[in-house]
């Protein structure tokens, strides 16, 4: 019982990162971060765009496991809904937009990427070959949560602004440098954020 109360406490202290996705035309605002395990990624959504995530050598095409989609934008209640991820790895996470010709015009990003190499500028060198990007059949690796759903995150967490890195103090940390896999927890579903399975498992041990 003590182990389980250390290791929620822990999770409260995860970071949110903040992604302003199309504010500013065919941008991912910031293109790249640096989030730990058990931070949470929170896509803003501006019409009409979305974010798929995919592997560094198909860009514009979705990963064949772990992948998140957020949905159309039409599922976003007029990008009232974001899309948030949590994060699970510290593996390098290349994420695109797959409206129209948006990712093949650079509209590209990630977290934990490499600052040569595979970098983020390579990725966007590498999707301007792209004919026509793929998009998912539905959304996954994630969840649509309103304002009043997010609080419960934010409440909870460290929040980075969408044109800044974020300070976690998790005792997490990424592997690799520069700004980023996303996969399931074993110990929460897939794309529940740190700090929402903290405020479940805190109602758990309360019960």
């Amino acid at each position: 019982m003590l182990f389980q109360a250390l290791c929620l406490i822990g999770t409260a202290f995860a970071a949110v990162h903040n992604v302003e996705v199309g504010k500013s035309g065919l941008t991912f605002d910031p293109s790249t971060l640096n989030p730990a395990v058990g931070d949470t990624v929170v896509f803003k959504l501006y019409p009409q765009h979305n974010v798929v995530s995919g592997p560094f050598a198909s860009p514009c095409q979705p990963g064949n496991n772990g992948t998140f989609f957020s949905g159309p934008f039409s599922e976003t209640n007029n990008g009232t809904k974001k899309f948030v991820v949590n994060v699970t790895t510290t593996d390098a996470v290349y994420y695109y937009c797959a409206v129209g010709a948006h990712c093949p015009s650079g509209m590209v990003g990630g977290w934990n990427i490499p600052t040569s190499g595979n970098n983020i500028e390579s990725y966007r060198a590498a999707a301007a070959s792209v004919t026509h990007a793929s998009t998912p059949s539905a959304l996954a690796g994630g969840q649509l949560l309103d304002d009043s759903q997010l609080a419960s995150i934010t409440a909870n967490a460290s929040s980075s602004g969408a044109s800044g890195s974020s300070t976690p103090t998790s005792t997490g940390s990424p592997t690799s440098s520069g700004s980023p896999s996303q996969t399931s927890n074993a110990a929460m579903p897939t794309g529940v954020p740190g700090a929402m399975a903290l405020g479940l498992g805190v109602a758990a041990l309360i019960l």
